[in-house]
Parts: C-alpha cells; sequence; structure tokens
C-alpha cells in the first residue's frame, strides 16, 4: 500500500518536470524563431564578451575574403611611378640677382717736395744775385723726378714799373728762362712758373731779379722750388 502512494508521487513528480521542460523548450524555440539573424549574432558577440553595434534596417555586411597569398616563385610587381608636374606653388621660387657695378678711380697721388730758398730784393734794371737767396739740391737723392717749377710771391715797390724774378743753375752758369715769373703789382702776389728743366746731381739754384725803374726794387719773398715726384 505504501509502495504504490511513493510509487504515484513519484510518477507525478516526473511528469511534472517534463512538463516544465517542454513548456521551457518551447519559450526557447519561440525567442530564437522571433530574433533576426543580426540579433542573433549581437547577442552571441555580447555573451563572448564583445562589443558590437547593431546595423540599421536594410544594411548588410558583407565579410571580406582573405587575401591570396603569394607564391614563393612569384617576383613582386614593380607599379611605375609617374612623375606629375609640378604645379606654380610646388615650383621653386624665381631668385632675381642684381649686379652692382662698381667703379673703381684709381688716383695717383703726386707726391711734393717744397725746398725753401729765402727772399730778397734788388733794384738793377738787369738780372743780378739776390744775396743769400740760394739752396744746394742733389736729384739723386730723390725718386725719380716728374719736374720741378720756381714759385714765390713777388712785387714792384710802390706798384711802379714791373719786377721779375728768375732761377739760376750756379754750378753751370745757367739761367733758366723757362723759371721767369713777374708782377706789377704793389703788394706781393704768388705766381708759378712754367716747368724747370734740371740734370741729375747735386746743384745750386739761386735767385735772380730785376726791375723796370731802378728806384723801385724788385721784390721776391717766400720764394721756393718745388719738386714733383713720378
Amino acid at each position: 500500500m505504501e509502495q504504490s502512494l511513493a510509487s504515484k508521487i513519484l510518477s507525478k513528480f516526473g511528469l511534472a518536470i517534463l512538463v516544465v521542460a517542454l513548456l521551457d523548450l518551447a519559450i526557447l524555440n519561440w525567442w530564437i524563431f522571433k530574433k533576426t539573424p543580426a540579433e542573433l549574432s549581437s547577442s552571441k558577440a555580447n555573451s563572448e564578451g564583445n562589443v558590437a553595434v547593431s546595423p540599421p534596417p536594410g544594411v548588410i555586411f558583407a565579410t571580406p575574403s582573405p587575401a591570396p597569398l603569394a607564391s614563393a616563385h612569384e617576383s613582386p610587381t614593380v607599379q611605375p611611378q609617374t612623375t606629375q608636374p609640378r604645379s606654380q606653388s610646388q615650383s621653386q621660387p624665381v631668385q632675381t640677382v642684381i649686379q652692382k657695378e662698381t667703379q673703381t678711380i684709381i688716383q695717383t697721388a703726386q707726391k711734393e717736395i717744397f725746398i725753401p730758398i729765402g727772399s730778397g730784393s734788388s733794384k738793377s734794371s738787369t738780372y743780378s744775385d739776390i744775396s743769400g737767396a740760394e739752396v744746394s739740391i742733389d736729384t739723386n737723392k730723390y725718386p725719380p723726378i716728374d719736374y720741378m717749377v720756381f714759385q714765390a710771391s713777388i712785387w714792384v715797390t710802390n706798384g711802379n714799373g714791373k719786377a721779375w724774378a728768375r732761377i739760376i743753375n750756379v754750378n753751370d752758369n745757367n739761367p733758366y728762362y723757362e723759371s721767369e715769373i713777374s708782377s706789377s703789382s704793389s703788394t706781393g702776389e704768388f705766381r708759378t712758373s712754367a716747368k724747370i728743366p734740371f740734370q741729375y746731381g747735386p746743384k745750386t739754384y739761386r735767385i735772380q731779379a730785376k726791375t723796370d725803374m731802378s728806384d723801385f726794387a724788385a721784390n721776391v719773398g717766400n720764394a721756393m722750388i718745388k719738386i714733383v715726384l713720378k
């Protein structure tokens, strides 16, 4: 009696478990049937720990096919490169070079040497020596000489008549007519003669002067010989 009651209880309990299992299976099938393939993929990815974004309706994702591996015997293909012409913005900037012309003016300054002779006066109507107005010059001691001139301040007393002056080479007793200067002024006027011919070597140069009127002397002051070097 007791064994029969236990058998009935076990049978009912097993039947209840079977009903519940069938009900769960039916619900699972209904849920699976309701889900779309995309939702199933999303649910699967979420279950595996991956985050997936559901595509919008009407969008189908294409699975890329794996690229074929190159064969070990195949050589790589080199694509030719086409050189594109540079645009205006890529071209190098044009450089404008302005060359300035420089004019070089060479000026050779002539060296001038002034050798004082002295001062004096004369009332002679013919050329006569002015005492003490002389100088010795050795032209060999100078660099090459270009020329020599006689310079002096000359005037006649009271401006009456006219005064003359010149240089004489005492050693050769040779008066230099090219050295002659003159003035009719009553005050000193600075005069420069023409170029004097000269000889190399030591020479003594002396001043000679004359006047038109013996009562009015010819005066010579600050006389000098200027040597211009080449």
